[in-house]
This record gives structure tokens, C-alpha cells and sequence, in this order.
């Protein structure tokens, strides 16, 4: 995954995020919103096989739009952590 950084300002970002689709980006856009500072979590597929995605956040002046990507990225990262233990509790029964 190779990740560009097209735009940046104290509550904005636009980020690049090569040979993904709509699987992470959607799960990345629904952690976002779960966070009171993001007013805006968006992403656009141009052409949907041929252009990478590009997701657009908008934060409060409460929080950097980095931290906000981070913050939602390590709770995806968590939650899949979680469901497989206990996917694997459960399949050992």
C-alpha cells in the first residue's frame, strides 16, 4: 500500500491510497465518522478497477485530520484484532 498526501491544512486532508478499494476505505470512512471532531469523511473511486481511492477528511479545529486518520486506523486495527480472537475462541468449540 503506498499512501500520497495530496492536500493538507489545519482541519483538512486529502490522501491517496494506492491499490485499495472500497473494502478499506469504507471501514476507514465509518471509524472516522464515529469521532466527534470529524465533520466530514468522504472518499471518491473516479473509475472504480483503474483509479486508486482518494479519501477526504474535515475536523474540527479540535483535532489535526492526521490524528484523526490515525486514531481510526488503529481502532479498525483493534476491532480485527478482537474479532479474530474471538473467531478463533469460538471455532475451537
Amino acid at each position: 500500500m503506498e499512501i500520497k498526501i495530496l492536500n493538507k491544512t489545519d482541519t483538512e486532508i486529502e490522501i491517496e491510497i494506492k491499490g485499495e478499494d472500497h473494502t478499506l476505505l469504507n471501514a476507514l470512512k465509518s471509524a472516522l465518522l464515529m469521532d466527534k471532531a470529524v465533520k466530514i469523511a468522504t472518499y471518491d473511486i473516479e473509475f472504480t478497477g483503474i483509479s486508486d481511492p482518494v479519501l477526504f477528511v474535515k475536523t474540527d479545529k479540535t483535532e489535526d485530520p492526521i490524528d484523526a486518520v490515525r486514531k481510526a486506523s488503529k481502532k479498525l486495527s483493534s476491532d480485527c484484532d478482537e474479532f479474530i480472537k474471538t473467531f478463533s475462541d469460538k471455532s475451537k468449540a
